[in-house]
């Protein structure tokens, strides 16, 4: 079964174009709530990421009771560049361990394939586990504004977010298609309607 990945910086609109996708008969693998599950309350990857990075509390009411504090986590990454290598290389290993589960069994089913959507695709290098890369793209005002509208954030912390990432050059070099999102869903919608159409799948 074809694995299709699709990526895209924040605010690109990658969500919507995975969610449209599996309306049309595509089974979804959606690398970052993988990445929530294995950080959620009481993980064992917890105790890890304490003793290693300190931003964990004690007061969970599952498991070990350690609850990751997402917020300091995040500001630490964002600002260190050897802690963010240090911590990707701890939760990727991870996700792309369930990753490979996942397209294993969902490769038994009858979906018109499987979509891999990960922001971080290229980052994490699981672009190899796809036979085809999507990349989303949108003007960069209108990422803004969207993720500004979203998470109620500032915009130099929406800037940083999106510096932390690799840059559109850079995943364009690595993709087979490109969509374009700065304008409406429906001509994203057309634009990845023609891209199924041209690896010749057929859809619901």
């Amino acid at each position: 079964m074809i694995v299709i990945g699709i990526t895209g910086g924040i605010g690109t609109g990658k969500t919507t174009a995975s969610d449209y996708l599996e309306e049309k008969g595509f089974a979804v693998i959606d690398a970052d709530q993988i990445g929530r599950e294995l950080t959620a309350d009481g993980q064992p990857i917890l105790i890890e990421i304490r003793d290693r990075f300190g931003c964990v509390t004690d007061g969970g009411a599952e498991g070990n009771g350690l609850v990751l504090d997402r917020k300091a986590m995040a500001d630490l990454v964002f600002n260190n560049k050897e802690i963010k290598e240090e911590y990707d290389q701890l939760i990727h290993a991870e996700i792309i361990e369930e990753i490979d589960r996942e397209i294993e069994e969902l490769d038994k089913t009858d979906a018109k394939g499987i979509l891999l959507d990960a922001p971080l695709l290229f980052e994490a290098n699981i672009n190899d586990r796809c036979d085809v890369v999507i990349l989303i793209t949108a003007d960069m005002d209108e990422r803004i504004g969207r993720v500004s509208l979203r998470d109620d954030a500032d915009e130099e912390d929406i800037q940083d977010r999106i510096n932390s990432q690799f840059s559109d050059d850079e995943k364009a070099r690595s993709s087979d298609f490109i969509v374009d999102n700065s304008g409406e869903p429906e001509d994203m919608f057309r634009q990845l309607d023609d891209i199924v159409d041209y690896l010749g799948i057929e859809t619901d």
